[in-house]
């Protein structure tokens, strides 16, 4: 998805929001999208459709800033660089109107788009439209091969683990989801050392700030003699799972038989990742 051209003007009145280690793209994304929404507070010029789609790409710049070691504060100081700088647009300015026409032209066949990749900093999210099968997944290679994510079956949506079971080998008996306690403790920030020393781990929420979240089992026959077994969460994991931080992981922990496997999901974008599947197309 091309970047959209914002004025310079605008980008030019931004302060230095950090001094972590970043590529341009995502603090650019930001702004351009931040600023198209706040010229639209202000003027009302983009169609429902579009402004919903700047705010997936927004969302999605956010964490990506986040992700490459921003602070929740800096980010909040971009934001109010960008918009005061919008603010002080007149309506009728010519380069707001020439952003507002880029935008209509590059998210119209995004938003239109039926399936779309939203990258984190080690996996990926993939969103689907459709009425069968996955919704939002991000797949696991390791310490086993699984998929994660929200699974269409007819009318039903359910938060689902699949995992492949070898022919002839016993199936996982359970797994549980651990996630960050909202009520207990708040998100952390994470820095980028942190993340480069310890990977998806160091997003994981301390042992006293933690809540699990059982899930019921089934076995599903697949072709070629092959089955799967399949964890289902209630849905309110993930409503709580959207509203984590974008730097945070969750964990699932898989048993079978006395062993145990915990496999981590990074929760990256999957809030714009569900917003995306909403947008009217």
């Amino acid at each position: 998805m091309r970047a959209l051209l914002l004025a310079a003007a605008l980008t030019a009145t931004l302060t230095a929001a950090a001094s972590a280690q970043t590529g341009p793209n995502a603090r650019e994304a930001y702004v351009e999208r931040r600023g198209l929404i706040e010229i639209d507070n202000q003027c009302r010029v983009l169609e429902r459709s579009i402004r919903d789609a700047l705010q997936v790409g927004l969302t999605q710049a956010r964490g990506s800033l986040l992700r490459e070691g921003w602070s929740t504060a800096q980010v909040r100081q971009l934001e109010q660089s960008v918009v005061a700088a919008a603010q002080s647009r007149q309506c009728n300015d010519a380069r707001s109107r020439e952003a507002v026409a880029n935008a209509n032209r590059s998210f119209a066949s995004w938003a239109n788009a039926g399936t779309m990749q939203f990258p984190g900093w080690q996996r990926d999210w993939t969103a689907r439209r459709g009425n069968e099968g996955w919704r939002i997944s991000q797949s696991i290679d390791a310490p086993l091969a699984a998929t994660f994510g929200v699974r269409q079956q007819a009318a039903a949506q359910r938060l689902t683990l699949t995992i492949p079971v070898a022919r002839g080998a016993p199936a996982p008996t359970s797994a549980r989801l651990i996630m960050r306690d909202q009520s207990r403790a708040r998100a952390t920030e994470i820095s980028l050392p942190q993340r480069v020393a310890y990977g998806l781990s160091a997003g994981e929420a301390p042992e006293t700030a933690q809540r699990e979240i059982p899930s019921t089992r089934s076995i599903e026959r697949l072709d070629a003699n092959r089955s799967q077994a399949a964890f289902s969460f209630p849905d309110e994991a993930f409503r709580d799972l959207l509203t984590l931080d974008p730097r945070e992981t969750v964990a699932i922990e898989v048993q079978n038989g006395r062993a145990t496997q915990r496999l981590l999901v990074e929760v990256g974008d999957i809030a714009a990742a569900r917003a995306f599947l909403t947008l009217r197309r």
